[in-house]
């Protein structure tokens, strides 16, 4: 049955750039978000302000990045939360973490092997026993570049920190380089590429395949001509989808005016955070099972559902 829907006239809303968002008046929404400057918290906050102009009462939470935010969704500590499919797929599979559900995709993350250009290091093998960064223990970055390392059967020697800080490692020579998983151009990559020449690792067919294989939640990608400084040929790599996603048990009505909410105004959120891709005709990024309210908006605005996205 179509959910019913309260609808509402704003001024402010029309002024903003905002439409079609329904009145939430004092709804309280838990958003776990990532680490600050980090895309996770730029959207989280994004959202935040839409969902205070509707009315609700948003509380956006620094996190460790979307692992914790699986666990946090889980457990009902948070309400709505953004991953990447990796984690959403390892969460739920891997680490039986039942309560969590697709709402939508959000944006896209390219892969990332960069090493300095000074060193005998041409290849991912190359870094077996090296010193290599993976940003923050437990974010995405961290847990994608592990999981590719691992089907690759390759062992570097793992440091975790900032983002700022682990380009201040690569600068001063105490990592050989690092992996990341973002939307292009990276801006910390390009950051470091302002002081230090850097290489773009590509991977072999071999270990292309081997990945392609075992890890079906990533999708084919390049890292294209020209975007960044010395990458004179596409680098062929892999994406992976970052996705907003929501306790089991917040309720249906919610959800849906949610959905309502981020898709009526997806050019105003685009505005604010240019790599987000608001669609939902993107529905077959998702790899988990949707919210009850997600899988009936939806189904209202004539969209086909996957099989496997049904609870």
């Amino acid at each position: 049955m179509k959910m019913q829907r309260r609808k509402f006239v704003n001024l402010a809303l029309a002024m903003m750039g905002l439409t079609k968002v329904s009145w939430a008046a004092s709804r309280f929404v838990r958003i776990g978000a990532g680490t600050p400057g980090g895309a996770y918290f730029v959207c989280a906050g994004v959202i935040s302000t839409l969902l205070e102009t509707a009315g609700m009462r948003p509380r956006v939470q620094t996190t460790g990045g979307g692992r914790q935010n699986a666990i946090l969704l889980d457990r009902a500590e948070l309400d709505i939360a953004f991953m990447n499919n990796i984690e959403a797929s390892q969460s739920v599979y891997e680490d039986d973490r039942r309560n969590i559900r697709s709402m939508l995709p959000f944006f896209t993350g390219i892969h990332h092997f960069v090493v300095r250009a000074d060193q005998s290091i041409y290849s991912l093998s190359d870094l077996d026993g090296q010193p290599f960064g993976l940003s923050n223990r437990g974010s995405t970055h961290d847990v994608a570049g592990r999981q590719i390392f691992q089907i690759l059967g390759i062992n570097p020697r793992f440091q975790n920190a900032s983002k700022v800080d682990t380009n201040n490692m690569v600068r001063d020579g105490l990592l050989k380089g690092y992996f990341v998983t973002s939307v292009i151009p990276m801006p910390a990559i390009s950051e470091l590429q302002a002081t230090l020449d850097l290489r773009f690792l590509e991977f072999s067919d071999a270990e292309y395949s081997s990945v392609r294989s075992m890890a079906p939640w990533l999708a084919e990608d390049v890292i294209s001509t020209g975007v960044y400084k010395g990458v004179n040929a596409s680098i062929k790599s892999f994406s992976s989808w970052n996705v907003m996603m929501a306790n089991k048990d917040v309720s249906d009505e919610l959800v849906y005016e949610l959905m309502d909410i981020f898709y009526s105004n997806a050019a105003a959120i685009q505005r604010s955070y240019q790599a987000a891709e608001l669609d939902p005709n993107l529905i077959t990024k998702l790899i988990l099972p949707l919210h009850a309210g997600a899988e009936a908006y939806y189904r209202d605005h004539g969209i086909e559902i996957p099989v496997e996205l049904l609870s």
